[in-house]
């Protein structure tokens, strides 16, 4: 796991800026502390902050081929490279280590911008063709590393990090009106934007070619149609689960110790269960909880890891943590946190960095197997959205302030149109709250139905697939790789260690997609198949727990404990992000949540974190 960086003067072919690069890689020491390294020819300057995983003494980078024609830098990890890498040898290249990475730079000279078709792992890279001086940047299927670029005239620029991608260039990065106000709709700003207008993210599953006749970027990977019904759900759980142990044995690939982050959730288990039965001793489990007995999640976690004979570690959150570390790391991320939970992948990683270097975690199963409530409940949208308008928000308003879920899963289905809905069920503000909480002459710069339409552009590109596989397949693109992939991703890179996502496997995905509908889920019951598959291996009690998400007290914290730290943010008349808002609906936002009146965790959240992103950029 490493941390890239890299400049290419593409048009006036000036020298690459030394220290630029070199101030981009000290950016990112966190994401490389065993090494660093740096190349340049002319125009172009790539640099590279390694962790070492695998040849621990023979990676460094950039790397380049026998006759330095090819060059890399390689973040990411490639499970099948000992198959390619035997494979290049019998077509007689000659390979110097036994690293992944430089299995990538033969497959290059081989297949060209096809090598990342044979790809089977995570990655980002930036590889420079000195022949043809022509740099390709790739990004992985589902998104799991990130590569953030900024195209300029004649020029682009590009980072593992914003902070470290503004390290690359003098020019001065903007906010962007409209990546501000979808990031209080979607709790994060959607691929391509960021919030700097500008600065973009490689979306997954893409390459970009930069050459003396500009930037172009192209799509290398889809996900296939649903299967017809010639096969039963018996057959599809038995690959399911061959598939899955394949892809847990794929990712022990390692030189270090491996840990597995543990929620006592039906993904997570699955993996300790597979660990266990590959032999992995010794099996180092991590599990985070909180003072708060009815939030946490630690009994569930106890109970299997003593099934599986673990070494298991708790950790516990308090507010005081999150009072703590919450500036650092909205500084560390150079963004708003998207959600509370990445304080607590934060501190867990932090403590299992103390034993392992690499952790196995569950990301991916909700989506790719239908695990989360929303995916049952959509069906109920044609008969709650049917309703009188007025019926559903007075239900809304009486129902008491405990009844959370119950409240966002009616606002949500009151919807009919189904790209506004999508954006409703996850987001932190609703589209009539956004247009209560922004300025009126900051609402005149943006474009309000933009959330919808992201989703509208993907939910259309699966028009052919049942409503399920239509919310499976938004979310697979937009919720997965700009929030839950890009958290553990910095969380665990923060604290120097690397994540693995077994689930998303790109052939275990695409046997998902290929799943008819109808075994995903059954009547209200969320991942019917997965669980059937798994029936053999996790304790009963844990396949009939019902999905809670994980999710930090900060409802609770907000009202007490930290109620002064969010008014001090928030409500300060030297607030920085007062001019964005509507003040008095902003303030009420507060103060219903203070009194008790509605939970708005979610809304407080976002401005909380919004508040100290402005305080860092300007500070």
């Amino acid at each position: 796991m490493c941390g890239i960086c890299g400049i290419f003067n593409y048009g006036a072919g000036t020298p690459a800026d030394r220290a630029a690069i070199e101030r981009s890689a000290r950016a990112m020491v966190h994401r490389g502390p065993d090494d660093e390294g740096f190349y340049f020819d002319g125009p172009v300057g790539l640099g590279n902050r390694r962790l070492s995983i695998i040849d621990l003494g023979g990676g460094h980078q950039p790397l380049a081929n026998e006759d330095e024609t090819v060059w890399i830098t390689f973040n990411g990890e490639i499970y099948n490279y000992r198959e390619l890498r035997a494979e290049l040898l019998a077509r007689g290249h000659c390979l110097r280590t036994g690293t992944d990475t430089e299995v990538v730079v033969h497959l290059y000279e081989e297949y060209g911008q096809a090598a990342v078709e044979r790809l089977r792992g995570m990655f980002a890279f930036g590889l420079w063709d000195r022949r043809e001086r022509r740099l390709l940047l790739a990004r992985d299927r589902l998104g799991i590393k990130p590569l953030f670029y900024r195209p300029e005239p004649g020029r682009i620029t590009f980072a593992s990090e914003l902070r470290a991608l503004r390290e690359l260039s003098p020019s001065p990065t903007d906010i962007d009106p409209q990546a501000v106000y979808d990031f209080f709709g979607f709790r994060y700003v959607p691929a391509p934007s960021t919030l700097y207008r500008g600065v973009e993210k490689l979306l997954p599953a893409h390459v970009l070619v930069a050459d003396a006749h500009g930037v172009k970027t192209e799509c290398y990977w889809t996900l296939p149609p649903e299967d017809g019904n010639s096969r039963t759900a018996e057959e599809y759980a038995e690959q399911l689960f061959s598939l899955l142990r394949e892809s847990v044995r794929l990712r022990l690939m390692a030189d270090v110790p491996l840990g597995v982050y543990l929620s006592g959730g039906v993904d997570s288990s699955a993996i300790v269960a597979l660990m266990a039965e590959l032999h992995v001793r010794p099996l180092r489990t991590f599990a985070v909880g909180f003072e708060e007995t009815e939030k946490s999640e630690l009994p569930h976690a106890a109970r299997v890891a003593r099934r599986f004979a673990t070494d298991h570690v708790e950790i516990i959150v308090r507010a005081s943590d999150l009072a703590e570390h919450l500036e650092r790391l909205v500084a560390f991320r150079d963004e708003p946190l998207a959600e509370p939970t990445d304080m607590a992948l934060y501190l867990m990683s932090k403590r299992a960095a103390h034993d392992v270097k690499v952790v196995l975690a569950g990301e991916g199963g909700d989506e790719l197997f239908a695990g989360y409530p929303k995916y049952v409940a959509d069906r109920l949208a044609g008969v709650v959205s049917a309703l009188p308008q007025e019926a559903t928000q007075a239900l809304v308003r009486w129902l008491p302030y405990r009844q959370r879920r119950v409240k966002i899963a009616l606002e949500a289905l009151s919807i009919s149109d189904e790209a506004e809905r999508s954006t409703t069920w996850f987001a932190s503000f609703t589209r009539e709250e956004r247009e209560a909480l922004f300025s009126r002459d900051f609402l005149a710069q943006v474009d309000p139905a933009h959330p919808a339409r992201v989703f509208a552009q993907y939910l259309g590109e699966a028009r052919d697939r049942s409503p399920l596989k239509r919310m499976l397949y938004a979310d697979l693109k937009v919720w997965l790789p700009d929030n839950l992939l890009a958290r553990g991703d910095q969380m665990t890179m923060a604290a120097s260690i690397e994540e693995r996502v077994p689930f998303l496997d790109h052939q275990l995905v695409e046997l998902a997609a290929r799943i008819p509908t109808r075994w995903l889920t059954r009547g209200f019951q969320t991942k019917w198949l997965l669980k059937q598959a798994l029936k053999p291996y996790l304790p009963p009690e844990t396949l009939r727990r019902r999905k809670v998400g994980f999710a930090l007290p900060v409802g609770l914290w907000f009202r007490k404990s930290l109620q002064s730290m969010v008014a001090d943010l928030v409500l300060s008349p030297g607030a920085e992000s007062r001019h964005y808002f509507n003040t008095r609906n902003m303030e009420n936002f507060v103060r219903e949540h203070f009194n008790g009146v509605r939970d708005r965790q979610k809304q407080l959240w976002a401005l909380v974190n919004f508040e100290l992103w402005l305080r860092h950029r300007n500070g």
